[in-house]
């Protein structure tokens, strides 16, 4: 009977060690922060007409370089972002941002390209006071020849807080809450981009 007991003490405390240390590995593989910068160590970068980013994570043990490894996303289709943060230029943009993700925890990197050549998109609504109680807004664009280019376009905004675009409907926005975003588009294709941006208020 004494000897069962223990048995089942030891079974236990095996258990739960086992438990401890898988959860233990997992936490330890969660990054606390991800830091984007240039391969070089810079807050910013030019795209001219490439530009090497590199992701830093911080670990409860130190940080490591996950470049390879991270997720890359860039704000606008004038700039590419390899699945190894080599930025691209399609065309002239005055702001790009870039973000790196790994494990659900992002970083993010601001900087500008050169090279291509760029045109100009009109969106519609133009800038002006939206309505929050609307809950939604469509937005459309088109080119310098009138086409409309709306479900082709990358679709920002520069507030989430306010405004967010839909993944699966092309510059259908939810107005979030009340505040003042930037609304943007773009296209690119065959080496050059078109852009456009409008301020947005959401009340």
């Amino acid at each position: 009977m004494r000897n069962a007991r223990r048995m089942s003490l030891i079974f236990g405390a095996l258990v739960i060690f086992v438990i401890t240390s898988s959860c233990t590995g997992f936490f330890v593989n969660q990054p606390n922060s991800i830091s984007v910068t240039t391969a070089a160590g810079g807050s910013s970068f030019t795209a001219s007409p490439t530009a090497q980013l590199k992701a830093t994570a911080s670990f409860n043990s130190g940080t490591k370089d996950v470049t390879n490894t991270t997720s890359w996303q860039s704000s606008t289709a004038c700039a590419t972002v390899s699945s190894t943060g080599l930025v691209t230029a399609v065309g002239t943009a005055s702001s790009v941002t870039v973000t790196g993700t790994l494990a659900g925890v992002s970083g993010s990197i601001t900087g500008s390209t050169t090279g291509g050549t760029t045109q100009t998109l009109t969106i519609n609504p133009p800038s002006g006071t939206i309505s929050q109680s609307l809950g939604t807004q469509q937005f459309t664009a088109t080119d310098s020849s009138n086409n409309d280019v709306t479900n082709s376009a990358t679709w920002t905004s520069s507030n989430t807080s306010a405004l967010t675009f839909s993944t699966s409907s092309p510059g259908l926005a939810t107005l979030v809450a009340q505040g003042t975003t930037t609304v943007s588009a773009s296209t690119a294709s065959s080496g050059s981009c078109a852009s456009g941006s409008t301020s947005i208020t959401v009340q």
